[in-house]
């Protein structure tokens, strides 16, 4: 009875937690498995923070009440302020940034499930880095390189209506929404 008992118990510790992978795979299904243009832009409108690169976590997570104090201290103050989303239709939308060159605007287009197409004027990218400014073969092929880099197919993940993952082939930039 006692082997039985010890073996039922070493099982039961062993094996994993069904419950756990049911409730992580609807969390992962929720963020990822969006197949339509609606499930990823639908209510997007609004002024975001790129989280990441103010929190400057590199991955890990951030001290305590940094993402709070971002979102308090920035949200709508000018000219300090984050990126404004403007939905165009169910399908495709423009985003906003501030830069210390000016606005920069790149439309999004949405392509199939989370991917979309973003785009944007290369002379107003140009102006903003100050690329126009370099004349010859040199500012030809850093123009060129820059294009390459910029203008790409990026994920978009709602992570929840607040936020936002922008996943690059090399870098994903998590974007919160102010309050309104």
């Amino acid at each position: 009875m006692r082997i039985a008992l010890a073996f039922a118990l070493t099982a039961a510790i062993a094996s994993p937690s069904y419950g756990q992978i049911e409730e992580n795979f609807a969390l992962a299904n929720r963020i990822f498995g969006q197949p339509t243009a609606a499930g990823v832009v639908s209510d997007i409108e609004g002024e975001w923070l790129p989280l990441s690169t103010l929190a400057n976590a590199k991955g890990a997570d951030p001290d305590p009440g940094l993402i709070a104090s971002l979102l308090d201290r920035i949200c709508g103050n000018d000219p300090s302020r984050g990126a404004i989303i403007t939905e165009i239709d169910e399908g495709s939308f423009e985003m906003t940034a501030p830069n210390s060159g000016g606005d920069m605007v790149y439309r999004f287009d949405w392509i199939s499930g989370s991917l979309f197409h973003r785009s944007f004027d290369p002379a107003a990218l140009f102006s903003m880095l100050r690329l126009d400014a370099i004349e010859g073969e040199r500012g030809s092929e850093m123009r060129a390189r820059t294009l390459q880099t910029a203008a790409s197919q990026v994920n978009l993940y709602r992570v929840s209506a607040d936020l936002i993952a922008l996943a690059e082939p090399y870098r994903t930039e998590i974007y919160g929404r102010c309050a309104t």
